[in-house]
């Protein structure tokens, strides 16, 4: 693997995840059972490559400091709302097609939205 390839890899904080992950990728995932929760220790949770629509039962999940959700079919975004501590925020090739949700995520780093439809840029919350 080439020096430039390396560096790449490393600078992607997706691919720097902790040892505490909950890794639910490619399970054929439609939607989080509402009783859905992570270990305590979990900081990252990755849904990748699922069938997921809407962010669902994230809530008992507030201490996570990343959540990637690429490839899926999310169309909105809020309920990432309530992870006040989320870090780093994937949600690349989704049919997400308004930014929403962002405005309590004060620790948010790293925010993907690449492959999406986005059609405005950030949605007034009321």
């Amino acid at each position: 693997m080439a020096a430039t390839e390396r560096r790449a890899i490393v600078s992607d904080p997706v691919t720097q995840m902790t040892n505490y992950e909950a890794d639910l990728s490619s399970q054929g995932l439609h939607k989080l059972d509402p009783n859905f929760s992570c270990s305590p220790d979990t900081h990252t949770l990755i849904l990748d490559q699922n069938h997921i629509i809407k962010l669902e039962h994230l809530e008992k999940n507030a201490a996570l400091l990343q959540l990637s959700v690429a490839c899926n079919r999310l169309v909105r975004m809020m309920g990432v709302s309530r992870l006040t501590e989320l870090r780093v925020l994937n949600l690349p090739n989704n049919s997400i097609g308004y930014i929403e949700g962002l405005k309590d995520l004060v620790h948010l780093e790293w925010l993907n939205l690449a492959g999406n439809n986005i059609k405005v840029g950030i949605v007034t919350e009321k």
